[in-house]
Order: structure tokens, then sequence, then C-alpha cells
């Protein structure tokens, strides 16, 4: 329960002097209207210019990830007149039409638009400005009208369906409706208009909107995350009421735990009958927010709106870690929402204990509820997520091509489903067929840490299936023929040639076998793979196995 500690009214000093570099960062990029670390921004034309079509292609992909994440006025007033003007392999030039708009994007969506742009093309990617005036932008606009994927491409996409796998998609109850109530924006008045303070009305990053597409409808549930989506469902059929507040996510980069919270969101906003208060906001937009209030003596009327909302939404709680201003002001109202009763609910890249907070407190606070790991999902679990996403972009992908990705994007989802982007937009920009040398181009673009190629020792392979099948090393290794035997052995040399990146003969040496005997038993487990489920989920484990004794 909570201590007396928390009952204490924050003692900040509104002046200027932060202590923190987080905070004298923040407070140096509004004196500029600059966020801090921005890159360059002239074009220096750094790598070879891209296709102008590829370029059109990955600034949609940009357009479309804001566009479900801004109101409509917002979108219009800020993005109707910034156009991309050239590709490299490491930037993207835009226009912008005034420094104002350039500062807002660059502070506000500079991180969201360079994620994207490195989800869609494979390659980290840095955006650079060069500010053109709104008259000249639509005289370029009217000369090369803005490219669209082509609706219907000269090769046919459409190939054989896949099997589907056996993670289920998320069990919402029957009716699969987008929410009809609106979350209120920042400026809006709700029925709490006594905690409000017209001085804060105009302060704009309050409340971020919840991305459309991130509801519990659209999630895919696996063995590596089904803990994690029970909570959240439990929690946005009943918040507050049960033993997950907080309700606390962590885990690796684009596995999902955004998507939950946003869920929780959407789901709350259905279901309730009363308007309900819900203040969406990342750790570093917190921290915005405080730096400018205490510069702006808004202190008092930034504690009273956010002590007003009903369900307290944090993503990202790593970015207050050492802003000891910010920690504070975190910690009394975490305290006073939780003393009422409201519903928070929390997301971090590592665990509570792991988080280098000044306000060590606030560890403990973290701990009162539930700590959910979000695990990187498995390979049928990524089969059933590109699945998915298929299905939802309305092309058929062969299931080799799916299962291919999916064995060579293993860091997270996020990545794994840029990659599937990036190859329909190939497929439909160069009229191509959609096939394995196609997949295999796209997975070149990944990195290394994406599109794995850490290599796994061969004894640790043929240890780790012989334990998988409950047999001997010596039986794998040996002469028998039986079918027990036979086919973990092929299994074995298949791993080898995929984990250990081990060539046919070397393989053939390490079994004892001629390597036509290796090339065969490949070509075996991998056309089996395309329609064995439980096959898939055993090689899924013996790959997870062995990258643990790596």
């Amino acid at each position: 329960m909570p201590d007396a500690a928390a009952q204490r009214q924050p003692s900040l000093d509104p002046s200027w002097d932060f202590d923190s570099p987080a905070e004298v960062a923040a407070s140096q990029a509004l004196d500029s209207a600059n966020p801090p670390a921005e890159p360059a921004l002239q074009d220096v034309g750094l790598g070879q210019s891209q296709p102008a079509e590829m370029m059109d292609a990955a600034w949609k992909e940009v357009m479309d990830a804001l566009q479900s994440e801004l109101s409509g006025p917002t979108f219009q007033n800020y993005l109707r007149h910034v156009r991309p003007l050239r590709l490299t392999s490491d930037r993207l030039t835009l226009s912008a039409p005034s420094d104002f708009v350039k500062d807002w994007l660059m502070r506000r969506f500079a991180r969201r638009m360079e994620e994207t742009l490195e989800q869609f093309l494979g390659r980290p990617v840095i955006l650079a400005f060069q500010i053109v005036s709104p008259d000249d932008n639509n005289i370029a606009a009217e000369a090369k009208a803005p490219a669209t994927l082509p609706a219907t491409p000269a090769a046919p996409l459409v190939v054989p369906e896949v099997a589907p796998a056996t993670p289920e998609v998320a069990p919402p109850p029957v009716q699969h409706q987008q929410p009809t109530t609106k979350i209120e924006a920042p400026t809006k008045r709700t029925r709490r208009e006594e905690g409000k303070d017209d001085k804060f009305e105009e302060f704009e990053d309050f409340s971020s909107p919840l991305n459309k597409k991130y509801t519990f409808d659209n999630f895919i549930v696996g063995r590596s995350n089904y803990v994690s989506h029970a909570a959240a469902w439990a929690v946005a059929n009943a918040p507050a009421k049960g033993q997950y507040n907080p309700l606390f996510f962590y885990g690796g980069v684009g596995l999902g735990k955004t998507h939950l919270m946003q869920a929780i969101g959407h789901h709350i906003n259905k279901v309730r009958g009363n308007p309900v208060e819900i203040a969406y906001v990342s750790g570093e937009n917190f921290l915005y927010q405080v730096v400018r209030c205490i510069r702006e003596d808004k202190m008092t009327a930034f504690r009273r709106r956010y002590r007003n909302v009903d369900v307290w939404l944090v993503d990202d709680i790593q970015y207050i870690c050492n802003a000891e201003r910010t920690e504070v002001e975190f910690f009394h109202i975490f305290n006073t929402l939780y003393d009422q009763g409201k519903q928070i609910v929390i997301c971090s890249d590592k665990p509570p204990k792991d988080l280098q907070l000044t306000e060590s407190r606030l560890i403990s606070r973290f701990e009162w509820g539930l700590i959910s790991y979000v695990e990187p999902p498995d390979l049928e679990h990524r089969i059933a997520i590109l699945q998915r996403r298929a299905q939802l972009e309305n092309v058929q992908v062969p299931g080799e091509v799916l299962t291919f990705l999916a064995e060579k994007i293993r860091s997270n989802i996020r990545s794994l489903e840029g990659a599937l982007t990036r190859l329909l937009a190939m497929a439909s920009i160069e009229h191509r067929r959609i096939n394995l040398d196609l997949a295999a181009e796209t997975v070149r673009y990944y990195s290394t840490s994406e599109a794995e190629t850490v290599k796994i020792g061969v004894e640790t392979i043929i240890e780790v299936v012989a334990e998988h099948f409950k047999i001997g090393v010596g039986d794998l290794l040996g002469k028998k023929r039986n079918k027990e035997i036979v086919m973990p052995r092929q299994v074995a040399m298949f791993l080898a040639r995929e984990m250990g990146n081990m060539s046919y003969p070397d393989i053939g040496r390490a079994f004892d076998r001629d390597y036509t005997t290796v090339i065969h038993s490949y070509e075996k487990v991998k056309a089996e793979l395309k329609r064995d489920t439980t096959l898939r989920g055993a090689i899924s484990e013996i790959r997870s196995r062995a990258h643990a004794r790596a």
C-alpha cells in the first residue's frame, strides 16, 4: 500500500536551473524551438539517390503512420505542405513551409518518422529539411503528382494460400467495432471542469491520440505474449478493480507493448457508458511537459490536469530516468491517481528494478501491481503475424515466403511487419511476383541485428536436437535408418545449414554422410515446414534452446 511519503506535495523550485542532463536538454530545446541532437538541416547528399517510386512509397508509409496518430486539423495544418525531395541511402530530405513546422515535426515526430522509414527501408535513415514556400511546393506538386502504389500490379500477386498457424487472434467479445466514444482532446472541456485551468488549456501535448490500428482485434496472441494479453484484457474490462494496478509491461523494441497499452484505452472507451478521461503520454513528452510548465509557471494547472484523469497510459517510462524534477512530479501524480482508484499502465524497455531512477520510491510503486514481460515471438507466432498482415493488405503471399521472412527477421514484430511491407511495395513498384527470390532481396536490406546471422556450433545443434527428440547423440550420428532417428537427423542437418551457415560438404563431414544426402535432408525438411505446423513448432523450440546455449 502507499506509504506516507506519497501524500507529500512536491516542492519544486519553479526556476529554470535544471540539474539533470535530460531536463537541461529539454529546456534548451524549448529556447531554440529545436529538439536536442537535431540532425543537420541541409541535404548533404550522402549516398546514392534512390528511385523516386521508392521515395514516394516510403513517404506514404510515414504519412499513413502519422495520420493514424494525429487529428484531422493537426494533420492538415502541419503536414499538407510537407513533401519528400530526395532519398539517399541514409537520409530523407523533406520540404517544410517554415522553420516553425520544421521545428514542430523534429521535436514531436522525428523519432517516429525515422522508425517508420527504417522499418520500411530496412536500414537507418535520418531526416533533413529544406525550407520551401507553400507556393513553390504546390508548383512542384502540380508538376509531379504525389505517387501512390498501383492498385493492381502488372504481375499477378495471387498465389497459393498459406496454411493457418496455431497462434490465435485475441479473444475480444462478440461485437468488434471501432470505439465510438471519442477520446477527449487536450483542449476540450469534460465533466471535470472544476479540475482544469484555462492557463493549461493551450498546452497541446497533454495527451497524444491513440493509434486506431492498436486494438485487441488486431493483436495476434501467441506463446510469447499470451500472459501480457490476458492482463491487458482484464484491465480493459475492469480498470483498477483487480490486482493489476499498475500494469507494467516491459520488453524489447517492437514487441507489442504499445499496441497492448493503447488497446486498453480503445476498449475502455468502447465499453464504458460514461465519458472516460484517458491520458496517453510518452515518457519523453512527459519530461518536456514538466520542463515547459516549470518555465511558464503552469505547474499548478499541470498537476490538476493530470490528477483528474481516469486512466493513465505512460509509454517508454525509461525516458524520465535521472530527470530528477520530472521523476518527482511523476511520483506524486502516480500516488494521487492510485489513491483515487484510477488505472495506471506503464511500458518500458526494461523491468522496474533495472531502471536508473533517481526517485527510487518509484520502483516499489511499479511493483505494487503486475509486471509482465513481453517476449520476442517464436517462429510459429511470427508466421501468424505475417499472415494477419497480408490479410489486412488483401494480398495472398506464398507460405514459403512468409516462413522465410519469419525465419530471417526475428528481432521484433515491427521489423517483421516492415519487411513484409517492403516486399509488397517492391512487388508492386517493380511489377514482380512475390516469391523467395524477392523475399531474399528484401531481407538483405535489414541489419544483422534484425536478419539474424548468429552462427550456432554444429555440436550445440546436435545436442539440442537429440534432447528434443529424446534420442542419443550416438544414434543421431550413427547409421540407424528407422523413422524415429532419420527425421531428427534430417532436422539437425537442416538447422546446421540454417543456423550454423555451414556448407553442405562441412555438414556431411560432421554427420559422416555424403553431401548429396545432406542436400536431400535439407530440401525435405524445408518442404515439410510449409505444411507441417508441428514440425514448425519443434524447430522453433530447438532454435530458441540452441540460441540460449550459444
